[in-house]
C-alpha cells in the first residue's frame, strides 16, 4: 500500500473515531391549558424537597394538600396490568407509576426471560408539584386509589384542597397516551415527570455501554445527545423541549408533550448507572390537564415515524450518510425475506458492491500497477529537472498522461469503501434486527467477535492484500538510494498497518469485520488479476 493511501486510512479513521459523538445545542417556547379531575379517598403526599431543576419562585403560602404518611387502609397493588400483543405493562397504585416493561418479541440472552425496560425495584413517571412558596410535594410513596378498564388505568387521590389524576391508556405499537390532572387551592409553580430510574440493560455485551446509552431530546428542531460518559455531572437544558428520551443500545423509553405543554426544562444525569430525565413544566396557576405521548419499545424507524416530529432522531445513524444507510437497510432486509440469515447477506451485499465498484477499483488497481512500471521513467525525469521542480512536475503529469495513470489511483479503493464503512456502521452496531442474530462460530453478528478469530482473518487479508501492492523486485532493483530507503519505511508500514487495524477492528460489530474482510478478499482475487496481466 502506497504511503499517501496509509495516510489517508489513517486520517479516515481517525476523523470517525473521534466524530462518532457529536453534541448539539438548542432553545424553546411557551403555552398551557386546564382541567377536570377524579375525585377519591382521602391520601396526600408527602413534603419531600426536591433536588431538581429549581423552579422560579414567586411569593405566597404553601401547596394544600397536608402532608402524611402512606395511608394503611389502602392496599398497595403491584400487579395492576394493561397488555397487548407486543408489551405487558406492569403499574403500581404506590406513586401510580410504572414498575415493569415486557415486551413479547424480546428476550435476554438466556433465551427465556423478556426483556423489561425499567431496572429492577425502579419506577418511571413519578410526578411532584411545586408550589409558588416553593414548598415540594413528591408522591412517589403516595398510595392512590386506582380504576382499570380494559385498555386504560387512572390513579387518583382527593385531599382536603387539592385533587390528582394519573391515567395511562394503552395504545398500538408501544405507546401510551398519558394523562395528568391537578386541582389544587392554590397557585402552583411548576411540576416534574420522571424517568428517574434509568433504562435497564438488556444485553449481555456492554463494554460499549457509556456510549451507547444517553439522553436525547430535541428542541426547536436540535437534537441535543449526552451518552452516559457525560452525565458523570447533572445537564440543565433550558428551552422548548419537543420531546426527550432515555435509550440503550436496542430499546428507549420516549416522552412526548401535547404541543401546548411548556416543557422548558429538561435535567438529564445518572442512575443505577443508566440516563436518566426529570422534566420540568411551568404551569403558573391553579388547575391543569396535561396529555403526553409515551414510547416504550425498540428502536424501529416503522414505529419511531409515527410521531411525526422527528422523533427518528432518537437512532443512531442520522447524518449526512443517512439515505445511503437506509438503501443499504432495505437491501439487507429484502434479502432476509428470501435467505434468513444476516451472515450470508452480510456476504452477498459484499458481493454486489464489489460488482457494482469493481470497474471504478479495476482502473484504479490498473493505475497502480502502470505507476511502478513507470518507475524508472520517473526517476530519470527527476534526476533531469531535479534543479528545476516546475518543469518536473509538468514532465510527470505529462508522462503520467502518456500511460494513462494516475498518482492517486492507490488511494481510490480506499476513499470508496470509506462512505460505505461509516453508513453501514449504525446499521449494523445498532440495527435490533441483528440483535442475537448468530452466524458460524459468532453468537451476535451486532456485537464483536468475542474469540477475536474474525479480527485475526480480517489483519491477514490485509497483509496479504499490502503485499500484493507492493513493488516487483526488478522494481526495486532499479531504484535509487533514497527510493529503497522510502521502500523500507513502507515496508514497516505494511507489517504495522494490519496490526493496528487488528486491534481497531475488535472492537467493531462482527458483521461489519465480515462485511470488510469479504470485500478485501475479492480485492485480493482482482489485484492478481490485474499483475498478471501486466506482467
Amino acid at each position: 500500500m502506497e504511503k499517501r493511501t496509509i495516510i489517508a486510512l489513517l486520517l479516515i479513521l481517525a476523523v470517525f473515531w473521534i466524530s462518532s459523538e457529536l453534541f448539539w445545542k438548542n432553545k424553546q417556547q411557551t403555552p398551557v391549558q386546564p382541567p377536570s379531575v377524579k375525585k377519591s379517598a382521602e391520601q396526600t403526599a408527602e413534603t419531600i424537597p426536591e433536588e431538581t431543576i429549581e423552579p422560579i419562585q414567586t411569593k405566597p403560602e404553601s401547596l394544600n394538600i397536608p402532608e402524611t404518611e402512606i395511608i394503611s387502609d389502602i392496599e398497595i397493588n403491584n400487579e395492576i396490568i394493561l397488555e397487548d400483543e407486543l408489551m405487558k405493562i406492569f403499574f403500581s397504585n404506590r406513586g401510580g407509576v410504572i414498575i415493569k416493561i415486557e415486551l413479547k418479541d424480546y428476550l435476554l440472552s438466556d433465551k427465556t426471560t423478556l426483556v423489561n425496560l425499567i431496572p429492577e425495584n425502579q419506577t418511571a413517571l413519578n410526578i411532584s408539584l411545586q408550589s409558588q412558596s416553593g414548598t415540594s410535594q413528591n408522591f412517589s410513596n403516595t398510595v392512590f386509589q386506582y380504576e382499570k378498564f380494559e385498555n386504560s388505568v387512572s390513579f387518583f387521590i382527593q385531599t382536603e384542597k387539592g385533587n390528582i389524576e394519573k391515567k395511562y391508556t394503552l395504545l398500538e405499537k408501544y405507546q401510551l397516551d398519558f394523562e395528568i390532572n391537578v386541582e389544587s387551592t392554590e397557585e402552583l409553580a411548576n411540576y416534574t415527570v420522571s424517568l428517574d430510574g434509568g433504562i435497564a440493560d438488556t444485553e449481555e455485551y456492554l463494554k460499549m455501554k457509556k456510549r451507547d446509552y444517553k439522553v436525547v431530546s430535541q428542541m426547536d428542531n436540535s437534537i441535543v445527545k449526552y451518552t452516559l460518559s457525560k452525565l458523570k455531572e447533572k445537564k440543565e437544558i433550558s428551552g422548548k423541549i419537543d420531546w426527550a428520551a432515555i435509550r440503550s443500545k436496542y430499546f428507549v423509553m420516549g416522552i412526548i408533550p401535547n404541543e401546548l405543554i411548556d416543557l422548558n426544562k429538561l435535567l438529564a444525569f445518572q442512575s443505577n448507572d443508566s440516563p436518566a430525565i426529570k422534566l420540568s413544566v411551568d404551569v403558573k396557576r391553579f388547575n391543569f390537564s396535561h396529555q403526553y405521548k409515551l414510547y416504550f419499545g425498540p428502536l424501529i424507524n416503522k414505529y419511531l415515524t409515527v410521531w411525526k416530529n422527528g422523533f427518528t432522531k432518537v437512532q443512531e445513524g442520522q447524518g449526512f450518510l443517512k439515505p445511503i444507510s437506509d438503501i443499504f437497510v432495505w437491501f439487507l432486509q429484502t434479502l432476509d425475506k428470501v435467505i434468513p440469515n444476516y451472515g450470508i447477506n452480510i456476504i452477498l451485499f459484499s458481493l454486489v458492491l464489489k460488482i457494482i465498484l469493481y470497474p471504478l477499483t479495476h482502473k484504479s488497481f490498473e493505475s497502480s500497477t502502470k505507476m511502478q512500471k513507470i518507475q524508472p521513467l520517473m526517476r530519470e525525469v527527476q534526476t533531469k529537472y531535479k534543479s528545476d521542480p516546475k518543469t518536473m512536475q509538468a514532465e510527470l503529469k505529462k508522462l503520467y498522461k502518456e500511460h494513462g495513470v494516475s498518482p492517486l489511483g492507490g488511494c481510490l479503493p480506499m476513499l470508496l469503501q470509506m462512505p460505505v464503512f461509516f453508513a453501514l456502521y449504525p446499521i449494523l452496531r445498532y440495527s435490533i434486527e441483528l440483535r442475537q442474530t448468530p452466524f458460524l462460530w459468532l453468537p451476535d453478528l451486532s456485537e464483536p467477535d468475542p474469540y477475536i478469530i474474525l479480527p485475526i482473518v480480517m489483519a491477514v487479508f490485509m497483509f496479504i492484500q499490502q503485499k500484493l501492492m507492493a513493488p516487483s523486485r526488478q522494481a526495486l532493483d532499479e531504484m535509487d538510494d533514497k527510493q529503497k530507503a522510502q521502500m523500507q519505511s513502507q515496508k514497516m508500514m505494511m507489517y504495522f498497518m494490519p496490526i493496528m487495524m487488528f486491534f481497531l477492528f475488535k472492537s467493531f460489530p462482527s458483521g461489519l469485520v465480515l462485511y470488510w474482510t469479504v470485500f478485501n478478499v475479492m480485492s485480493i482475487f482482482q489485484q492478481r488479476i490485474i499483475k498478471k496481466k501486466f506482467k
